[in-house]
């Protein structure tokens, strides 16, 4: 690993990227390992709300919504990769692809079969057939469900 590289657990961090502070990536990468704000926080000797406002910093850069969106960018942005060796990796990617079923005939363009499925038994949802009418007079309503 070069200087730029930090390791924890199976994840490197490449804190020269040109998306994250240093510090971001550090703590991005606790993350990743699984590690809460407050263990981060004890890891490095700072308050846990410095740990919280860094992540939501990351959170803003990277425009996701939650911590799992998060470490999927930080994934897809290779600022964090998994490191596994080389014939891990090669037989995972074996065993991924003859796992995947080939889709055969599949056009886009294509429309999807809808089908309409009529429940058997009533459901009862009585709604009132009037505002002006009292709840006495009331009509029963069947549904469809499309599955």
């Amino acid at each position: 690993m070069d200087g730029n590289t930090i390791t924890d657990g199976t994840w490197n961090a490449h804190l020269e990227n040109p998306y994250l502070a240093p510090r971001e990536t550090l703590y991005c990468l606790g993350l990743l390992s699984g590690k809460t704000d407050k263990t981060i926080a004890r890891d490095h000797d700072i308050e846990p709300q410095s740990v919280s406002s860094r992540i939501k910093n990351v959170h803003y850069k990277l425009k996701t919504a939650n911590r799992a969106h998060l470490v999927a960018e930080l994934i897809r942005l290779k600022i964090v990769t998994l490191n596994v060796s080389p014939m891990v990796m090669m037989l995972l990617a074996v065993f991924v692809v003859n796992s995947v079923p080939l889709l055969v005939n599949d056009n886009p363009d294509k429309p999807r079969q809808v089908r309409i499925v009529q429940r058997t038994g009533r459901r009862p949802e009585y709604l009132p057939l009037d505002n002006n009418i009292k709840g006495d007079e009331l009509c029963m309503k069947t549904q469809l469900y499309i599955s």
